[in-house]
C-alpha cells in the first residue's frame, strides 16, 4: 500500500510523541481569506511583532503560530507545500505559501488532486481535519480556525454545504471558531451540526456567536461552557465515554470592541451578494470576493475583526489543548 506523502515538523512529532499540547491551523485563510499585501490601516491592538509593510495574510499566519506557542503549545500549521501535506509550516515556509497569488485553497475533496499533481495550496477546515486524523505518532484533537464552513445562503436553490460538517462529524477533534462564517445561512448550519451530531459550546454566552458578531438574540447555542476545563470536560465525555466518534464546536465571540452589527453586516453582506451575482462570482471565488467586498464596505473593522477573533480562537485553543494533553 503507498504511503502518504507527509511530512511532519520535528517540534509536532516531539510534542505528539511526548503528549505535550498540540493545536492545529488551517492555512486556507493564507491563500483565500487575507489580503496578500500590508494592511492599510492602524491595528487598534497590538500584535506582536507584527511588520506593518508586509502582506496581511503573511503576518497574521506568523502571528497565530506565536499566540499558540506563547500559550505553551505547539502549532500545526497545516498545508500543502509542492504535493506533500505539511503539518508544522516553518516561517519560510509560510512565506511561500502566503506570496504567490496562484496558490489557493484545498479542502477535503481537492488533498488529493493537489498532492498527485504537486501543488501547493493552504488547507481549509475539512482538509486539515485529515491532516489531524493523520499525525504521527498519533492524532491532533485541536485546531483553531476564523470561522467554520457551513450551509450556504440560498441553499434551497443551490445546495452547496461545505466538507467541513462532514469532516468534523468524522474527526475527533474540537474546532475553536467565532462560530459560522457570516456569509452563510446560519439557522440552517446549526440545523446540520444537530443533524450530524456535533456539540456546539458557546464560550461564556447563551447565543451562537456570528463571527464579525458578537451574536444574535435570535439564535440561542445549544450549550454552553463558562472555562476551559468545562470544555474539556464535555471533549472527554464525548470520545472516552461514549465513544463518539465526531468533533466538537467550541463557539468564541470576537472581542466585543471589535464587534460589528448584525443588522450592518447583514445589509452589507447583501450588497455583496447582489454585486457578486451580477458579476458571475461563484464557487471558490465567492468568499475572498465577498470578504474583500464587506472589508471595504466596513472601510477595514470586518478585517481587524477577523484578524483578533483568529489570534484569540488560537490562543483559546492553546489552553484547551493544555488541559486534555
Amino acid at each position: 500500500m503507498a504511503t502518504t506523502p507527509l511530512t511532519i515538523h520535528p517540534d509536532v512529532t516531539n510534542a505528539l510523541q511526548n503528549s505535550d499540547p498540540v493545536v492545529a491551523l488551517e492555512s486556507a485563510v493564507i491563500t483565500s481569506g487575507l489580503p496578500r499585501k500590508p494592511l492599510e490601516i492602524d491595528l487598534p491592538f497590538e500584535i506582536e511583532n507584527w511588520q506593518s509593510d508586509q502582506p496581511v495574510n503573511q503576518q497574521l499566519a506568523l502571528a497565530m503560530n506565536h499566540v499558540v506557542r506563547s500559550a505553551g503549545a505547539v502549532p500545526a500549521m497545516t498545508a500543502v507545500i509542492d504535493g506533500k501535506l505539511c503539518i508544522g509550516l516553518s516561517d519560510q515556509q509560510i512565506t511561500y505559501l502566503a506570496e504567490n497569488p496562484k496558490h489557493e485553497k484545498a479542502s477535503v475533496r481537492d488533498l488529493s488532486s493537489a498532492i498527485s499533481s504537486g501543488k501547493t495550496a493552504g488547507t481549509t477546515v475539512s482538509a486539515t481535519l485529515l491532516a489531524c486524523k493523520l499525525a504521527l505518532p498519533k492524532s491532533i484533537r485541536i485546531m483553531a480556525t476564523g470561522g467554520i464552513g457551513g450551509v450556504h445562503r440560498n441553499w434551497q436553490q443551490h445546495p452547496d454545504i461545505s466538507a467541513d460538517l462532514y469532516q468534523l462529524a468524522r474527526s475527533r477533534v474540537c474546532v475553536v471558531a467565532s462560530g459560522a462564517k457570516s456569509l452563510l445561512d446560519v439557522p440552517a448550519t446549526l440545523e446540520a451540526l444537530e443533524t450530524l451530531a456535533i456539540p456546539v459550546l458557546a464560550y461564556r454566552t447563551d447565543y451562537f456567536p456570528l463571527f464579525y458578531c458578537q451574536s444574535s438574540l435570535e439564535i440561542p447555542s445549544s450549550g454552553r461552557v463558562d472555562d476551559i476545563e468545562d470544555a474539556a470536560e464535555v471533549c472527554n465525555s464525548h470520545w472516552d465515554q461514549l465513544g463518539l466518534p465526531g468533533g466538537l464546536l467550541l463557539a468564541n465571540p470576537v472581542r466585543p470592541a471589535l464587534a460589528l452589527d448584525p443588522t450592518e453586516i447583514e445589509g452589507h453582506i447583501a450588497e455583496a451578494e447582489a454585486s457578486a451575482l451580477s458579476e458571475g462570482i461563484t464557487a471558490s471565488q465567492r468568499t475572498p470576493y465577498l470578504l474583500q467586498a464587506l472589508n471595504q464596505q466596513t472601510l477595514g473593522r470586518s478585517l481587524t475583526a477577523n484578524l483578533a477573533l483568529l489570534l484569540d480562537n488560537a490562543d483559546l485553543a492553546s489552553q484547551l489543548a493544555q488541559v486534555l494533553h
